[in-house]
């Protein structure tokens, strides 16, 4: 019984020459899938930088930590020299002063070129914690707290694109 089931439906895919789209018995023996709308890696990484800099700054050109942090990123000093430096390392042409700190779009090329540099494997934990922390803050206990704030603002993000 279950053998001559099998070959009719065997025949009936064989023998019915119907434009498989309106064909009944081939759709339904389809599997079912969702089709799932996979992010290129710079919509990936300008979620993650949209989450940072709402951590950052909510968005604000501010400064903070005492002075010593600028802009929608928070930019210290210091993390300037060290994406000149591995922008040099990398063979990239792109050098920074102190005040493209206040630049949105120089600040995030710095947070890229920064990421392309000390978080190959694009992991968004290790990207935050390390540009909070610098390139072993991934390992600091200290910025978990950090990671915890940018993952409620991914998640927020989430949320609101679902609506």
């Amino acid at each position: 019984m279950r053998t001559s089931f099998f070959i009719i439906i065997f025949i009936l895919f064989t023998a019915v020459k119907v434009d498989t789209k309106t064909n009944f018995v081939y759709n339904f023996f389809q599997p079912k899938t969702e089709v799932a709308v996979e992010l290129t890696l710079e919509e990936k990484l300008d979620t993650l930088l949209q989450a940072i800099i709402q951590v950052e700054s909510r968005g604000k050109n501010i400064s903070g930590d005492n002075g010593n942090a600028s802009g929608i990123l928070q930019i210290w000093k210091i993390q300037v020299d060290e994406v000149n430096r591995v922008s040099k390392l990398m063979n990239k042409k792109e050098r920074f002063t102190y005040k493209d700190r206040w630049d949105e779009e120089k600040s995030k090329q710095m947070f890229f070129i920064y990421v392309e540099y000390w978080s190959k494997d694009l992991d968004f934990e290790k990207i935050a914690r390390c540009w909070n922390g610098g390139p072993t803050g991934h390992r600091k206990k200290a910025t978990l707290h950090y990671w915890k704030k940018v993952q409620f603002e991914l998640e927020k993000q989430e949320l609101l694109a679902e609506k």
